[in-house]
């Protein structure tokens, strides 16, 4: 991930500040495809930070790519970078299991909890609930 700073020299508003923003991370979405949005100074017109992230199994690569993303901004014109810092992030953990919902809204789960904290359950939920107060299955 990178958060960039930003010098908007010849801005005289937000409306302008927010006109060169937005060419500078459209192009970098067309073309190094990656999203980059501001993330700092944001009442600040002539100053902006800006930040991205990348997912990559390289180290190399991600760092390649926001190097890329640096350079999109310098060509695009209008803003002068002035800092960068970049963090890469590792992730060795083992991925946890994942436990689906029993439906979109979650409401089965709401209405368990509700029924075993104090018995009373919103009408809303009470048909996803069988006889004894257990959630249907």
């Amino acid at each position: 991930m990178a958060r960039i700073s930003l010098v908007i020299g010849q801005s005289h508003s937000l409306k302008e500040k927010r006109m060169v923003l937005r060419r500078i991370k459209d192009r970098a979405r067309e073309r190094v495809g990656v999203v980059v949005n501001e993330v700092g100074e944001h009442d600040i017109w002539q100053r902006a930070e800006l930040g991205c992230a990348v997912a990559s199994g390289d180290r190399g690569k991600a760092l390649e790519l926001l190097d890329d993303v640096v350079r999109v901004i310098v060509a695009s014109g209008g803003a002068d970078v002035v800092a960068i810092a970049r963090d890469v992030q590792r992730f060795d953990a083992a991925p946890t299991p994942y436990t689906p919902v029993d439906d979109r809204t979650g409401a089965g789960d709401k209405a368990a909890a509700a029924a075993d904290a104090d018995g009373w359950v919103p009408e809303a939920w009470r048909d996803d609930l069988d006889e004894d107060g257990k959630v249907k299955s």
